[in-house]
């Protein structure tokens, strides 16, 4: 299992404990499939690598592609995330402007920041695309360096489900220093099996698990244990 820092999704905790809204799901849905997950940290675009060879099984937190769909079988959805453009919340005046992604687009000076092989679902694919947007993507391997980039001015925003801004909570006040410019949409996430060495049957018994615990009252429990359910009144307010 191959899995990322990225609170509150999966990290680890003071006491160096493994904890995250998708860690618990996992493990719920393995708890019921009877399997055990052996978790192993590495850079998400390391994961999809690793996955392609099967040296990795499987991993969170993934969105369905026709590259991945190549070398990986996808799970039922667990859950739902959000894509949202997060800017310093200085800037908030400057670019308030901008309400809609073509105005995003037509705005030459808004640099954006992006996580080296991540998927931000499919409206913020087609527009990665567009030739216009290219120059001004900037690609970086971890989301601290994307921080780093929008602080010091070298990017304008970057993709990330308002959830993640829960890192940064307590730490010098970095997520009071943040906003969000634009809710772009929401997106089912799966697990992801690397088809080298994972079978249909094996999927099979975890789709099984995931609609199981999805009926179960400790699917909602976790949720709200993360405060999952306020993505929705989000996004009914900003859409």
């Amino acid at each position: 299992m191959g899995w990322v820092d990225w609170q509150p999704f999966s990290y680890r905790n003071e006491q160096q404990q493994l904890r995250g809204l998708d860690v618990e799901l996992l493990n719920a849905i393995f708890l019921r499939a009877g399997y055990q997950a052996k978790f192993n940290e590495m850079p998400w675009a390391r994961v999809l690598h690793e996955l392609k060879f099967g040296t990795v099984q499987l991993t969170m937190s993934a969105n369905i592609t026709a590259e991945r769909q190549q070398y990986s079988r996808f799970s039922h959805p667990y859950r739902e995330e959000e894509t949202a453009i997060i800017i310093r919340r200085q800037d908030a005046e400057r670019w308030r402007g901008i309400t809609t992604l073509e105005q995003l687009i037509n705005t030459p000076d808004f640099h954006i920041g992006v996580l080296k092989g991540f998927d931000y679902g499919n409206t913020f694919r087609q527009l990665m695309a567009r030739p216009e947007l290219q120059p001004r993507l900037q690609m970086r391997l971890r989301l601290d360096q994307l921080l780093k980039m929008l602080q010091g001015g070298r990017i304008q925003g970057f993709i990330l489900d308002p959830h993640g801004l829960q890192e940064w909570q307590g730490k010098d006040g970095v997520q009071d220093k943040l906003y969000i410019l634009l809710h772009i949409e929401q997106t089912p996430v799966h697990l992801m099996l690397s088809k080298e060495s994972t079978t249909e049957a094996q999927l099979q018994r975890i789709n099984q698990a995931i609609d199981q615990l999805k009926q179960s009252p400790d699917y909602q429990q976790i949720l709200d244990r993360y405060q999952f359910r306020s993505l929705h009144s989000q996004e009914n307010t900003h859409k």
